[in-house]
């Protein structure tokens, strides 16, 4: 029996979703024209010094080379003076464009530019829609979509956001939940926020304590030493301190 002179236990909710589990991929800033002409002229830079140190050493060869052929005067001259230029130009070439193949690796490294990164979908239309209050229309542009892509992870989690937010048909946002967990490219982070927002389901809109159990369990077991574990263990204990209570007389 409860103690009628203190207030009843407030009801276990599941606190919110890690931030993780929420942001999405962040793209990341590409080189600005300041960064790429600061590359650039860094790269001259080390090129003319390899110009400036490589060409005495092809003058010594050429002289060398003239002195071979038996020249002299003027044309020993040029001659040397001819393979200090032009092997210093080879060598000035060759370093730039080493160096600025190197430079541009880095930075398609650094900074992707989507060439080798899988596509991102975009829900703009849909969160256009949802803004304007045609929340009807959104989700049904949502679930056109997921027609055309069924194992959407982001796709599903965006239209079961939608179906909570506006407290329409809750049991088809928990059966997209369970969907995005069954599928195989679903991220750690997003399996967490689904069996969190599972578990305010049943013990909210659905009602259905003995599934609130159940994903409380999975939460527990799937990520033991997180957050969001530790919370599922007090409602595990909280939903069986309440249900003992019940059985009393």
């Amino acid at each position: 029996m409860t103690n009628p002179d203190h207030d009843p236990e407030p009801p276990f909710t599941m606190p919110p979703p890690s931030p993780a589990s929420l942001l999405s991929r962040l793209p990341r800033r590409a080189p600005s024209l300041a960064d790429r002409l600061g590359e650039s002229r860094h790269v001259v830079n080390v090129s003319g010094l390899a110009f400036l140190a490589i060409t005495p050493a092809f003058i010594v060869i050429g002289y060398l080379v003239g002195e071979l052929l038996g020249l002299r005067g003027l044309a020993h001259l040029l001659v040397a003076l001819a393979s200090g230029v032009l092997g210093g130009l080879f060598v000035m070439f060759g370093s730039l464009y080493f160096a600025r193949s190197g430079a541009a690796g880095m930075t398609r490294f650094t900074h992707p530019d989507g060439s080798t990164t899988p596509y991102q979908r975009t829900f703009s239309f849909q969160e256009a829609l949802a803004a304007k209050g045609q929340v009807d229309e959104a989700l049904a542009s949502y679930e056109e979509e997921i027609l055309i892509a069924p194992d959407d992870v982001e796709l599903m989690v965006r239209t079961a956001d939608l179906y909570l937010s506006g407290k329409r048909r809750p049991d088809r946002a928990a059966e997209l939940l369970r969907r995005v967990r069954r599928t195989a490219s679903a991220s750690p982070a997003r399996a967490m926020y689904v069996s969190q927002r599972l578990v305010d389901l049943y013990l909210g809109p659905l009602n259905d304590r003995g599934r609130a159990i159940v994903e409380l369990r999975i939460l527990i077991d799937t990520f033991p030493g997180s957050t969001a574990a530790t919370f599922a263990r007090e409602g595990l204990d909280k939903l069986k301190r309440e249900h003992h209570a019940e059985g009393e007389p």
